[in-house]
């Protein structure tokens, strides 16, 4: 690949529509359809290339790409990856728009000359429709993925008595760190789902930790409250002890952890 620059691009196939992304109307190939991607800038892998494109231009992470196959267009090299999940949802961001083609239709897109016979060996290797790109380490995938990132997943429009658990990743210097997120009378407080009195879950018997009217959180271990939002145990073995807090900050229409 001396003297050539390398592109990386991307395959993502759901419910067997493949993810497609405009070029802009200016440069090589303008407003044809694609597959995600960019080139490769000096010292970068190819996989850390396509993970920051597609970040950059349709606001998604690719996660677990798989070699595909190259490609050759004049002074580029194009490596294609199969990517097995998504972390997040596409939209245009740095690109003019996207599109999600079944194997009909993509064969029918005007697309650059390195795209065109990707497209359509998909499209032949599933007898005239697109294979899905995930496989069976898919969710596995997306768990960890969403462990390693501040945002707090389901953590949007939290409501009165409504408990989102969650588990992350290096915060505290720790293997990871299982959390719960409530509302209380101050706001939206983050907790260590750790009983002080014994280092297991407070939801360990049931899901049910809240009190009826919301001011308490309850072990459903020992039976001790935990008022809230401080998390200062005021009834119960552990009286005087207080759940971890866990720093948090708004996130979008969520909320984040915040690390470091």
């Amino acid at each position: 690949m001396s003297g050539t620059l390398l592109v990386v691009a991307g395959i993502f196939v759901r419910e067997g529509r493949v993810l497609l992304a405009r070029r802009p109307a200016g440069g090589r190939y303008p407003g044809l359809w694609e597959l995600p991607g960019g080139k490769v800038d000096p010292d970068e892998s190819p996989e850390d290339a396509l993970v920051r494109e597609w970040e950059e231009e349709i606001g998604v992470t690719p996660l677990g790409p798989v070699p595909h196959r190259f490609a050759r267009d004049g002074d580029v090299t194009l490596l294609f990856f199969r990517v097995r999940a998504l972390l997040g949802e596409p939209r245009p961001k740095a690109c003019p728009a996207i599109r999600w083609s079944g194997a009909a239709e993509a064969r029918l897109l005007a697309m650059p000359p390195a795209d065109a016979p990707v497209v359509e060996r998909l499209a032949g290797d599933g007898d005239g429709v697109f294979c899905d790109t995930a496989d069976a380490d898919a969710p596995a995938l997306l768990t960890a993925a969403r462990e390693m990132q501040p945002f707090i997943e389901g953590s949007e429009g939290l409501m009165p008595g409504q408990v989102v658990r969650f588990r992350k990743r290096g915060f505290r210097g720790l293997p990871f760190v299982e959390g719960v997120l409530v509302t209380t009378p101050s706001g939206p407080r983050a907790f260590e789902n750790l009983c002080p009195h014994v280092p297991i879950t407070l939801d360990r018997v049931h899901d049910n930790i809240v009190s009826p009217d919301g001011r308490q959180l309850v072990c459903q271990n020992h039976g001790a409250f935990f008022e809230l939002p401080t998390g200062l145990c005021v009834a119960g073995p552990c009286e005087g002890d207080a759940l971890r807090e866990i720093p948090i900050e708004p996130a979008g229409a969520g909320w984040a952890v915040i690390v470091g």
